[in-house]
């Protein structure tokens, strides 16, 4: 099955992060990646489904747990090789 990418780097206050988590929230296979100032979505609820934070952005930020979200050491390898490989479509916020 082909996934829904979706790259979050405004913040939570930001009209183009509500309409984001919108769209996750009525995909049927979203994986979200945050990235930027979207790591601040760590802070409060996120959707269900796959989420990845940018490290580097986390700690830039001071934001000491990163929830139920995975931190890979190299985030934007890790979200090429997704949108190349499993992607049937890409969103950048």
């Amino acid at each position: 099955m082909m996934t829904e990418v979706f790259l979050l780097t405004k913040a939570p206050s930001s009209a183009r992060s509500k309409l984001c988590l919108k769209m996750v929230e009525a995909s049927d296979d979203p994986r979200l990646y945050l990235a930027g100032d979207g790591v601040y979505h760590l802070l409060g609820n996120l959707p269900l489904g796959k989420v990845t934070a940018c490290k580097e952005d986390i700690l830039a930020r001071g934001i000491s747990s990163p929830g139920g979200a995975s931190v890979p050491e190299d985030f934007y390898s890790q979200l090429v090789d997704e949108v190349m490989e499993k992607a049937s479509r890409v969103y950048s916020f």
